[in-house]
């Protein structure tokens, strides 16, 4: 079975002055760069959703030659490079995952891959019971018309097209402290505060 990664990095990350989260360093590499290198073990393919060509450009250099896709919509939010990711994938199941999470940890995405097999996602659940999509696996083949259908309705949050899939597996934090004992592939960074804590410049 193909299986295919995504990583968001198209955002313009206000918070954080317009900086672009994926070049940040983390350990002497750019978190895009890192985030790559982690996915690269598991999956046969890893996608880079980008917004436009200047973007793509910028992140050459970052990327491990890997594909990037451009956004055909602008300012709609994640769902927009979700779309293309999902487009291009060669995969039957695809992990996403945003630029802003530096610590994925491999064994989470593995867990969560034989989580989903059999069925149309498997994603993460926090302790209040609502889903973490950015660190979950889906199933292309059921994903992509409701991601479109999503959009093209005027619903263009993440959990959206997710809401709609017939058999998502809800995986409890607890099962993935089994192997990330810390939890640390949920740490994002969304402000300069979060950088500084995290010694990430």
């Amino acid at each position: 079975m193909t299986l295919s990664a995504l990583i968001l990095a198209g955002g313009r990350g206000r918070r954080l002055g317009n900086m672009e989260k994926a070049l940040m360093n983390c350990d002497g590499k750019s978190v895009l760069e890192r985030t790559i290198n982690v996915l690269d073990d598991i999956v046969d393919e890893v996608l880079v959703s980008v917004r436009d060509e200047e973007q793509e450009n910028e992140f050459k250099a970052h990327a491990c030659g890997k594909k990037m896709v451009l956004d055909s919509y602008s300012d709609i939010g994640p769902l927009a490079g979700i779309l293309e990711g999902f487009k291009a994938a060669k995969g039957e199941y695809i992990f996403v995952t945003a630029c802003d999470m530096p610590f994925i940890d491999p064994k989470v995405v593995e867990l969560m891959f034989r989580c989903a097999e059999g069925h149309d996602a498997a994603v993460p659940l926090r302790p209040d019971g609502s889903m973490e999509p950015l660190c979950g696996v889906y199933r292309v083949g059921p994903m992509l018309p409701l991601i479109e259908r999503s959009i093209s309705s005027g619903k263009r949050f993440i959990l959206a097209p997710v809401f709609e899939l017939d058999d998502v597996v809800g995986v409890e934090m607890g099962r993935i402290r089994q192997v990330d004992p810390q939890l640390r592939t949920f740490i994002n960074i969304n402000t300069f505060d979060d950088m500084d804590e995290l010694n990430i410049c």
